[in-house]
């Protein structure tokens, strides 16, 4: 009975081992900017814009699905009437993506995201949870290097001292680098 669970056991794992073994995992970094916009009600009644600065890493696993991880930052110096004020928005996401090939160096996706941002604005700061989606198209320009051209909505829940967020839009360009 006792060589019979140890044969088992060494069978099944062996099966997991090999299909993780034929699993197609490709790793990359990347860096990006765009343009990206939020909605900010309350006390400060304005829609805030800048230049985010991204950097990312991922993994992609059977040409299909993309995790990635994702750093950025954005600010935005305004005033209102004569009052001075600063949106600072650190980003801290995690994306799943699903990919589909549409030609030979071209795939679109689309997928999900979920993370913190760390929100300053007016001088009133807090880290909330941030939820959302993206879609937009990859192209590979060689073996190593590819580009995301995308759109991502991101919901907030700031929400301090009479000033909310509401949501974060973004439209970005990327470069990666796979290994």
């Amino acid at each position: 009975m006792k060589m019979k669970t140890i044969l088992m056991a060494t069978l099944c794992s062996s099966m997991m081992l090999t299909n993780a073994q034929a699993a197609d995992i490709e790793y990359f970094i990347g860096a990006g900017t765009g343009y990206q916009t939020d909605t900010i009600k309350g006390d400060v009644n304005k829609d805030t814009d800048g230049l985010p600065i991204q950097v990312r890493a991922g993994v992609l696993i059977n040409e299909h699905h993309r995790v990635t991880g994702t750093f950025s930052y954005m600010d935005d110096k305004f005033s209102i009437g004569d009052q001075d004020y600063k949106h600072e928005q650190y980003s801290w996401l995690v994306s799943y993506d699903y990919m589909i090939p549409v030609a030979n160096n071209t795939q679109l996706f689309m997928g999900v995201t979920a993370g913190g941002n760390d929100n300053k604005v007016a001088g009133k700061a807090s880290a909330d949870f941030t939820w959302g989606g993206q879609a937009g198209v990859t192209y590979q320009w060689n073996e190593h290097f590819s580009s995301d051209l995308g759109y991502r909505y991101l919901e907030q829940d700031y929400d301090k001292n009479g000033v909310s967020i509401d949501n974060s839009q973004q439209v970005y360009l990327t470069l990666d680098y796979t290994f």
